[in-house]
């Protein structure tokens, strides 16, 4: 009985101890999983909100599908990180001259609602952070993304009602270049 006993202390004590690998014999004995396939990826939850988590933990790893990227919870102060990204988002160039605003002009005192698209070239596929800042009581907001991977363009959301009326001229800085004086028409 005795030796049962320890047979089956000695095999617990292995399993307890042991690295587990998928798709290697041999894990790494530093590590506690090991993926060893050679054409394989590790595939990561897909989450849309990260508040639907409920109690993360530092060392958690999600795929924003909303951001498209990945996040980390950390502990420090306790926060699921921003976008962990190892290519940072640029362009070439911006065709400032084919930036169009939609509708193409506003109203004094009305509400506008649209868009201004702006063309680039040469984007390298990298991510770009949201921004948004308020002109002329406009807002101007672009949803964070990743920019394609050659010629495409950057959309921002345009809302709000403008408190004066002329040209208003806005300038845009993405991807390490900027587009000056893109003018918006604003009837009285």
């Amino acid at each position: 009985m005795n030796k049962y006993i320890t047979l089956m202390l000695i095999m617990i004590g292995n399993f307890v101890f042991s690295q587990v690998g998928i798709g290697t014999a041999t894990p790494h004995p530093s590590s506690d999983l090991d993926l060893g396939d050679i054409n394989k990826a590790l595939y990561l939850n897909r989450v849309s909100n990260t508040a639907s988590i409920n109690d993360p933990q530092p060392g958690m790893m999600i795929y924003d599908v909303s951001e498209k990227c990945v996040k980390v919870y950390q502990n420090d102060p306790p926060k699921w990180s921003g976008c962990m990204d190892s290519v940072s988002g640029v362009v070439s160039g911006f065709t400032c001259g084919s930036a169009s605003f939609s509708p193409a002009t506003a109203t004094q005192g009305a509400v506008y609602n649209g868009t201004l698209t702006i063309p680039y070239t040469g984007g390298n596929g990298g991510t770009y952070p949201a921004q948004s800042f308020t002109q002329n009581g406009l807002t101007f907001a672009l949803t964070a993304g990743n920019f394609s991977i050659g010629n495409g363009n950057l959309v921002y959301t345009i809302n709000g009602t403008p408190a004066t009326s002329g040209a208003m001229s806005v300038n845009i800085t993405a991807g390490g270049k900027s587009c000056n004086g893109l003018t918006l028409n604003v009837n009285p």
